[in-house]
């Protein structure tokens, strides 16, 4: 992966409120909000796209995260917001053109949720593991694509999910 640029726009002029995440070049768009700020999150475009989101927060002292998708993220997270208690912090993850559909996102989904149990360093809600949709060659390789860029951003806005914190072994550090 090449140099590149995060714009972080702070909607609410605070780093811990609501804010967007773009990178020059990507299609997409990352909305992160802490809860209490869910009813103005949900009134925002995007929250209506297709798309991932990610409910983060903590349950008996310890990282809990779900991931899901929807065709409008928005009605999915109000449905989360009525049924889970334990969430502090969301991460709406679509385009900015809003050309996502619904195989891209049980692809991103299934991916990402793959990318949650490989990094073990937070526990998933999600009850099961979900299979990848059939998407084309070039589908599946735009969706790759998408994620490599989603996985890079999503550290640089504290949602350290996806990262290992496994350290690598002595050999590893020796060949570096």
């Amino acid at each position: 992966m090449s140099a590149t640029t995060l714009e972080l726009f702070f909607i609410d002029g605070k780093p811990d409120g609501m804010l967007t995440a773009e990178v020059f070049g990507w299609t997409g768009h990352i909305l992160v909000a802490p809860r209490t700020r869910l009813p103005e999150a949900l009134k925002r475009n995007e929250s209506s796209y297709t798309g991932v989101y990610v409910l983060l927060g903590d349950l008996n002292e310890e990282p809990l995260a779900y991931i899901g998708e929807g065709e409008n993220v928005a009605n999915r997270i109000k449905s989360h917001d009525a049924k889970k208690d334990w969430w502090t912090k969301v991460v709406l993850i679509t385009s900015a053109a809003n050309n996502l559909h619904k195989a891209h996102v049980k692809y991103l989904e299934a991916r990402l949720v793959q990318e949650g149990i490989q990094a073990a360093n937070t526990k998933l809600e999600n009850g099961t593991n979900p299979s990848l949709p059939s998407l084309s060659e070039a589908a599946k390789a735009n969706m790759e694509s998408f994620i490599e860029q989603l996985l890079m951003v999503l550290p640089a806005l504290r949602v350290d999910l996806f990262t290992s914190k496994a350290k690598p072994n002595r050999q590893e550090k020796s060949k570096q």
